[in-house]
């Protein structure tokens, strides 16, 4: 039996039965539509929580932080295809474990690091002030001559933090309140090439405040990036290392005393792993995103392979609506079935036939399936979206701008989807198929 045959009798016979073909393909869209809206929503979850984690910091950057080492441990570890050693002449041993201006220069040796710079945070409280508004700054001191290889971009002026400049991220702007009202601002202060005044409070024994206050001026305000830059105050860390002097009254040497934390960008994720088991080797603490963004994934994974089997769940009951449909044709068909065999068909040809048409109402539940899953999920994926906006005070970009849906179709889905049910149709049609090819053509067309 030729194709085009196959292709015509089939299309006859599913005709013919248009009401139980519609019923039976109705039960397989349902099913497929359950795995598109299931793992849609297990996707835009992923998708979401990978966003706001990159956000919070680059893939390619890791922090580091110091941690006690074995003395004398000799390491050597496989950087991008370059072998490192991890001791050299006994450095960075237990009693060398400490962030020191040497130990920065060496990491910025290593194959594959880009930039490194020491994080200095402010050891007491801080209000940043132009005018007569005010808000609370985050402050962090970094190295001036390492924030273009972190990829810092400006939005407006430029990304200088010499002495006595600052940048600020993108939403610094939009927490000023005015303490006389004590209301926020309708808009947010546009603080680019704005004079500003950064004033540290103290408090004495007595519970009495103390205050100093450090003019600056904003050199540029950076791009939006969805994480934690957007709400920082950069300075240099040789200002911020002076405002600690003034709360703690001593001044942090970190030629020997090192750094609480560093942060080291790496060329490529790839670079990360290698680097990241590296420092670890070496005693350091090393931690990235990207470690956290591989168990999420895995986890992920885990959830949406579950979704998918709850909806295969639906799309299996579905199957055996197909091979009732297709035992019922063969009743009623009976005679055909001898018919064709007498006038020359043989068994694969009757296979043939019942298993197209087994599979042709797969493929039509399964793009139904796919247009009713993508609309419904999208729609759920909206007013998921929209609730977790409105918990989240209308503030919900998870470093995807211009997303409105929690739902994500990944373009693998609809075409398994569809496959899935062609193939879930194939194999209802197969013991139907094979009670069709088994009958006895003369006893077939005796029937009535």
């Amino acid at each position: 039996m030729g194709l085009r045959e196959l292709l015509r009798l089939v299309v006859s016979n599913l005709l013919r039965m248009k009401a139980r073909v519609l019923m039976t393909a109705a039960g397989v869209l349902i099913g497929t539509a359950a795995i598109i809206i299931l793992i849609s929503l297990g996707a835009g979850l992923q998708k979401a929580v990978i966003g706001s984690m990159t956000s919070v910091g680059e893939l390619t950057e890791m922090r580091v932080m110091p941690s006690m080492a074995p003395a004398g441990r000799s390491v050597r570890v496989v950087v991008a295809g370059a072998s490192v050693a991890a001791t050299q002449a006994g450095a960075w041993s237990a009693e060398e474990s400490s962030l020191t201006d040497d130990v920065l220069d060496e990491f910025r040796e290593l194959p594959g690091v880009v930039a490194v710079t020491p994080i200095l945070y402010l050891n007491g409280a801080a209000n940043l002030r132009m005018g007569r508004y005010e808000t609370w700054a985050n402050i962090q001191g970094l190295d001036p001559s390492a924030v273009e290889g972190f990829g810092f971009e400006a939005a407006e002026g430029e990304v200088s933090i010499g002495a006595g400049q600052v940048v600020v991220g993108s939403r610094v702007g939009e927490n000023f309140y005015d303490p006389r009202r004590g209301m926020a601002l309708e808009e947010p202060v546009n603080l680019h090439g704005q004079n500003v005044r950064l004033v540290l409070i103290k408090w004495a024994e007595d519970g009495q405040p103390t205050e100093r206050v450090m003019r600056l001026r904003v050199a540029g305000v950076l791009k939006q990036t969805g994480g934690e830059r957007d709400w920082s105050v950069y300075l240099s860390v040789n200002d911020v290392l002076a405002m600690n002097a003034w709360f703690t009254g001593q001044r942090q040497n970190p030629s020997r005393e090192g750094y609480s934390q560093a942060l080291v960008k790496a060329e490529s994720p790839e670079h990360v792993t290698a680097l990241q088991a590296l420092l670890t080797e070496r005693g350091f603490q090393a931690y990235s995103p990207l470690s956290m963004l591989e168990g999420v994934n895995r986890t992920f994974a885990i959830i949406q392979a579950v979704l998918g089997g709850i909806g295969g769940i639906a799309l299996l009951v579905a199957a055996f609506g197909i091979a009732n449909t297709m035992v019922m044709a063969i009743y009623e068909r009976t005679r055909e079935i001898g018919l064709m065999k007498a006038v020359g068909a043989n068994n694969a040809d009757v296979m043939s036939v019942f298993l197209a048409e087994a599979g042709t109402i797969g493929v039509l539940g399964g793009l139904g399936g796919v247009l009713f899953g993508v609309g419904i999920g999208r729609v759920i994926g909206m007013v998921a979206w929209s609730y977790i906006a409105s918990q989240s005070g209308g503030d919900v970009g998870m470093g995807m701008p211009g997303v409105d849906s929690l739902a994500y179709v990944p373009g693998w889905l609809p075409i398994f989807a569809i496959v899935f049910s062609l193939l879930i149709g194939v194999l209802s049609g197969v013991y139907p198929a094979l009670r069709a090819a088994r009958l006895d053509p003369i006893a077939a067309l005796r029937s009535e």
